[in-house]
């Protein structure tokens, strides 16, 4: 037996009913505004829904964000980075020219004080063995740089040139412990023979007569004996006078006014070399 109403039209009823009743609840909203109160109850019903159905998106762009933000902050350090370095190696360069125009004025003014021929030269090697005061200088026989031309500084004596090359020359200081340099007190005009001792900041004056005048703070300078030397270049300032009871000698230890270990630039005296 065959239903009164088949399924079908049952289906078209149902959804006839739901439009009718969708139509008239939109035009009674529309006409009077009577679901107002309803919507705003189901709106705020559903909002932390909202807020769970939003946050995977909203987490997922935030996240970007911050990724880009992190990258760009990144790469702006590493160029502040790369220009730090940068300015500081051009510090550190500049720090380096001031020293060596410093250095270059000093020279220039010993040049001015100094009736003879000087000419300007680089230190470019310090002798390997620690026992052995030699440097090597960037000038040699083409620039008129000979065997025994003496070498000072803007401090005063640094020592001869023992073979010249002709493009360098090496320069023995006058600290080493085969050097012997005539000298004088400047206050006194007592003379000796300085003799270095192997070490950068010290020379000696040996077998002084026990009533030599000499005391800690008098200069000594090139005496000009043995023709070697100009007389009057600065050597060293005294530092300590050692008497000894019972001995008829007196040992004086002074320091150099050149401070070897940290020379760059010299002047050798070619009217010197020459001679």
């Amino acid at each position: 037996m065959r239903p009164l109403f088949s399924e079908t039209s049952v289906a078209a009823v149902r959804l006839i009913i739901a439009v009718t009743f969708s139509v008239a609840t939109i035009f009674i909203d529309s006409r009077f505004d009577a679901l107002t109160m309803v919507r705003q109850a189901v709106k705020t019903a559903l909002w932390p829904v909202e807020q769970v159905a939003y946050f995977p998106g909203q987490f997922s762009s935030e996240v970007s964000d911050w990724m880009q933000s992190q990258n760009l902050i990144t790469e702006r350090l590493e160029v502040i980075t790369l220009e730090n370095e940068r300015l500081r190696t051009e510090q550190l360069k500049l720090q380096t020219l001031r020293a060596e125009n410093a250095e270059l004025r000093r020279l220039l003014g010993v040049k001015e004080r100094v009736n003879e021929r000087l000419l300007q030269a680089q230190i470019q090697r310090l002798s390997n063995d620690p026992f052995v005061h030699r440097v090597t200088i960037n000038r040699g026989l083409l620039a008129g740089v000979t065997g025994g031309s003496p070498v000072i500084s803007a401090d005063g004596l640094v020592g001869q040139v023992v073979v010249a090359y002709p493009h360098a020359a090496d320069v023995l200081l006058m600290t080493d412990a085969t050097h012997h340099l005539p000298v004088q007190v400047t206050r006194t005009r007592e003379r000796a023979i300085a003799v270095g001792i192997g070490r950068m900041d010290r020379i000696e004056l040996r077998n002084l007569p026990d009533t030599v005048d000499i005391v800690p703070g008098d200069l000594l300078e090139t005496s000009g004996l043995g023709d070697r030397f100009q007389p009057g270049i600065p050597v060293a300032e005294v530092k300590q006078v050692i008497r000894a009871q019972g001995q008829p000698f007196t040992r004086v230890i002074a320091v150099p006014l050149t401070p070897m270990a940290r020379l760059s630039l010299v002047m050798v005296d070619l009217a010197e070399g020459e001679s």
